[in-house]
């Protein structure tokens, strides 16, 4: 008896309101069973499916099976022992490769990931004889031997009906199933009973199904229509979180119809869903074997942005043709029956004539169905409109703006690359990131400007105005780009690459949401960006958005109050000790006590921030020069604070001040000047970084707070060393006036003491 199998090769679509048109391959394949004494020769069946044959041979003396599946292409084949249920869940398989040897596993569950769906079973357990598994002429052959079982244990082979299930992929790397399908192996009858009712949506009615299918047979099929691509993921390109073979009801029109890599990859008649392995069985034949698909034959979804009503997923459809050429017979496309008389209908129409599992048309043979001719309506009268420019058209699949002199155009090609193109309109250095937190420090990155020749890939390490700090150069094996290119031409620099998607050690791009950077610079020679964009781009859609750089408002906090601290209490503390003279007792030591008091507290405040941010961030601590030199003035500032509280008291009333009080002082003094100074460089340095995270680099604004805050900062220097000056001076004066004044040198000195005990007396209390 004969069954046959499908492969849906290619599909173009248009308008899913009531007509689409589709372009479909028939391929079909047969099964064949055999009869023969097993125990003396090898006896062969060929599976469901066409593509896997199963040779046999019961060896009676060791009570042992030998058996060989051969597959007709490079990919892991599987066969595996289950119950009556005949359920993947519980069954024991065989799987290999010709890159995988053959070995036994448990299968858990049909489920993602694929890692979840089996287990290796223990070493005591792998119990295959001359088990192998080769590639040979095309062909993937396991073979292997193992011993015939009582039922009562787990791996059952017996002598009467053996419950098994067979299934192979699309690669040599074993994942989740290319087609797979039960069948029941009777060995006390010696043949090979495997004719399983396929899972299908067909309607037959009268043979030809049960016969020879010849010329001018009518068929009809209906079944939901999946993409290849799709399939081999294991997910919907615009939905991770939905299973392709379980709800394709689910399958949206735009990843249908909308995408190369989709399109491009070939299209599966799907049977119904089996609920009890809860996923979809495929009536497909050559599902490896990619179609050919005419570059001018796309067709865009243009209902799927319409009200509620309008279909915009689960493309389903019922296909009705008649069998016009037999073929040649290969297995090939050119060997399957080819249709005419094409009809593509609404799912719900029902088919009345016979057909196989599933139908395959031809594309030069293709009709479409007669539409609905809509009611005459009057048009309303025509309205002038400004005329716009039309915009370029897109040099690639998608095109993103993200500047209004910035343009990113995409696509993503089927063997897992992208290609990118990135024009700026002038001539700069042209980059783009790639990043799994939206932050710069982190990320990978391609660069590319005409001083350096060709895009390369760098790793984006520190915030840093000096780029050799800045970015690093990956090394020679990572640099994996291909049809790399960049180039002035006509006032743009075009940056055009194709990237691995997965890559090992570097950020993987999915065909989900990506977090990425743009960002371009003034001039050819790669440094400080003048623009930086960070968005969110979803591959499978197009769909970008522009995100709003995080911790801007923390970063913006951090340097308010380092300028507070640092720009004005700091400063007014060391005018208050420098200008003492003015205030009467001890007024002014508690003034420059009390203010850095308040100024290091302030401090303690930037720090954390600083340190938190950058936790958050993911970023490394203390990586550029202003983290370094913000650790080290809070260092300094902490023991500046403690040897104050601890410094030697002021001599009494006719003594002179000790070494060590002496000594105190210019220490003192000396580590104020310094922090000072260190203080005014770190907040110009915090300005500059600021600007280079929040895309202000170079720019006017950033340009203008420098400048305010130079004249700040010069305004309070001038202060300081004016008042130290005036002073000193009017105290040497004061000085000479009481030497001259009988008595007062000696009162004056005392009043002096006296004032210093007081100080440090109540500064001790």
């Amino acid at each position: 008896m004969r069954f046959l199998s499908v492969l849906l090769a290619t599909l173009v679509a248009a308008k899913l309101h009531n007509r689409i048109l589709m372009v479909l391959v028939l391929t079909i394949s047969t099964f064949v069973t055999a009869a023969a004494d097993c125990s003396s020769n090898f006896c062969e069946s060929v599976l469901k499916d066409g593509f896997l044959t199963l040779r046999y041979k019961l060896n009676e003396p060791d009570d042992t099976i030998t058996m060989e599946v051969t597959y007709e292409g490079d990919a892991w084949v599987g066969l595996a022992f289950s119950d009556a249920s005949e359920s993947m869940a519980g069954s024991i398989a065989v799987m290999a490769s010709s890159e995988v040897s053959p070995q036994k596993y448990q299968l858990i569950a049909p489920t993602f990931p694929v890692e979840s769906a089996f287990e290796l079973m223990s070493p005591e357990e792998q119990t295959l004889v001359d088990a192998s598994c080769d590639l040979i002429d095309g062909q993937t052959v396991l073979k292997f031997t193992t011993q015939l079982l009582a039922d009562e244990t787990p791996f059952a082979i017996s002598l009467g009906e053996n419950h098994l299930l067979w299934a192979y992929g699309r690669s040599p790397t074993i994942g989740y199933h290319s087609n797979r399908s039960p069948f029941t192996l009777n060995l006390a009858k010696a043949i090979d009973d495997s004719d399983v009712e396929t899972l299908g949506t067909v309607i037959p009615t009268a043979s030809p199904a049960d016969g020879e299918m010849k010329v001018g047979d009518d068929i009809c099929i209906t079944g939901y229509i999946m993409d290849s691509y799709c399939i081999d993921l294991g997910h919907f390109l615009d939905n991770d979180d939905t299973v392709t073979l379980r709800e394709p009801e689910e399958h949206s029109f735009h990843c249908l119809l909308d995408l190369p890599v989709c399109y491009n990859s070939g299209f599966n008649v799907l049977g119904e869903k089996d609920h009890k392995l809860d996923c979809i069985v495929l009536d497909i034949g050559l599902m490896t074997r990619k179609p050919n698909v005419q570059s001018d034959t796309h067709y865009t979804c243009d209902t799927c942005s319409g009200g509620a009503s309008d279909a915009v997923a689960g493309y389903r459809a019922t296909v009705k043709g008649t069998v016009k050429e037999m073929g040649d017979g290969t297995k090939s496309v050119t060997g399957q029956p080819l249709l005419s008389n094409i009809q593509m209908l609404d799912a719900s129409v029902v088919c009345e004539s016979p057909a196989p599992q599933t139908v395959c048309l031809s594309m030069d043979d293709v009709e479409q169905a007669p539409a609905q001719v809509p009611e005459p309506v009057e048009e309303p009268e025509p309205v002038e409109k400004t005329e716009e420019p039309e915009p370029e058209p897109c040099s690639l699949d998608f095109c993103v703006e993200l500047s209004v002199s910035y343009l990113l155009a995409y696509t993503v090609n089927g063997d897992g690359t992208i290609t990118m193109e990135l024009t700026y309109d002038g001539n700069g250095w042209v980059g783009i990131g790639f990043s799994e937190n939206g932050m710069m420090v982190g990320s990978d990155a391609v660069i590319g400007s005409t001083d350096v020749g060709i895009p390369q890939k760098y790793r984006l390490t520190a915030l840093s105005v000096d780029t050799d700090t800045a970015i690093q150069l990956m090394s020679p094996e990572e640099q994996t780009l291909t049809d790399a290119t960049v180039e002035f031409k006509d006032g743009q620099t075009v940056m055009k690459f194709t990237k691995i998607m997965k890559e090992p050690n570097q950020i993987e791009i999915s065909m989900g949401k990506n977090n990425m950077l743009g960002a371009y610079g003034a001039r050819p020679t790669i440094g400080l960006h003048a623009r930086k964009m960070n968005f969110s781009i979803n591959l499978s859609s197009g769909a970008a958005e522009e995100k709003a750089i995080p911790f801007m408002s923390a970063w913006l906090a951090h340097g308010i109050i380092a300028f507070i601290a640092w720009g004005v209490l700091v400063p007014t503390a060391v005018q208050s000790a420098i200008m003492r003279s003015l205030f009467k007792g001890p007024t002014w030591f508690k003034l420059h006590q009390n203010i850095n008091a308040t100024a290091m507290a302030l401090t303690v405040v930037v720090f954390a921030i600083g340190v938190a941010v950058t936790s958050k961030e993911g970023a490394v601590h203390f990586e550029n020069s202003h983290e370094r030199m913000g650790l080290a003035m809070f260092i300094i500032a902490v023991l500046q604070v403690l040897d104050g509280a601890k410094r030697p008291h002021a001599p009494g009333s006719g003594e002179e001040k000790t070494l060590s009080r002496k000594a105190w002082e210019i220490g003192h003094r000396l580590g104020g000047a310094a922090l000072l100074a260190c203080g005014f460089w770190q907040m110009d340095s915090g300005i500059k970084l600021y600007a280079i995270k929040f895309n202000g680099a170079g720019s006017s604004q950033e340009n203008s707070v420098i400048l305010g805050y130079w004249v700040w900062i010069g305004f309070v220097v001038a202060m300081l060393v004016i008042g130290g000056v005036y002073f000193k001076l009017l105290r040497s004066e004061l000085k000479s006036v009481d030497q001259n004044d009988d008595g007062s040198k000696e009162e004056q000195v005392n009043t002096t003491a006296h004032i210093s005990r007081e100080v440090d007396e109540e500064a001790d209390a």
